[in-house]
């Protein structure tokens, strides 16, 4: 046993010299940079163009002015602006279908949820190839009241499908 300790002696000892020996290289070589990095002038980067262009804003502007002609309309071609927006808001009415089941009693809850809402909500019949299917509808709207319902279903995770009435 006393030769496998003198051994693990001589072992720790190599281990010990190498390590330190590995430190002292480690700082050699950081002196060694950092001495060369003081003595040493940067210099630039050798290419055969050094200057960069020199764009001056106030100098290329004027150089790149386009002129836009006005065209002016004649004030008895222009139409109201106000009838124009009425009639717009008029001729545009809405239905959402917020959804479309086999059962009434499927409806029937649809039609409950969004009434919790303070939505008002109908339910339509059809029949699509061979099958009937309940929908639940609202509307018709104008455009601004579209546009606030459309809202509230967003707010409150509830699909729907916008159609517009002829």
């Amino acid at each position: 046993m006393t030769t496998q300790k003198k051994k693990s002696i001589w072992i720790w000892l190599a281990l010990g010299l190498i390590i330190l020996s590995f430190v002292a290289f480690i700082l050699f070589l950081d002196r060694n940079i950092v001495r060369t990095a003081q003595h040493a002038p940067a210099q630039p980067a050798a290419s055969g163009n050094t200057e960069k262009p020199v764009f001056d804003f106030y100098t290329v502007l004027p150089e790149r002015e386009v002129e836009i002609p006005e065209v002016v309309e004649p004030e008895s071609e222009r139409p109201d602006e106000s009838s124009t927006r009425k009639k717009i808001a008029a001729d545009a009415r809405y239905i959402l279908q917020v959804g479309s089941f086999q059962t009434v009693s499927d409806a029937d809850r649809q039609k409950a949820q969004l009434a919790l809402l303070g939505l008002e909500a109908k339910i339509t019949s059809a029949r699509v190839n061979g099958a009937t299917y309940y929908r639940v509808e609202m509307g018709p709207f104008d455009s601004i009241r579209y546009s606030s319902v459309q809202k509230s279903l967003i707010e409150n995770d509830v699909d729907f499908l916008p159609r517009k009435l002829p």
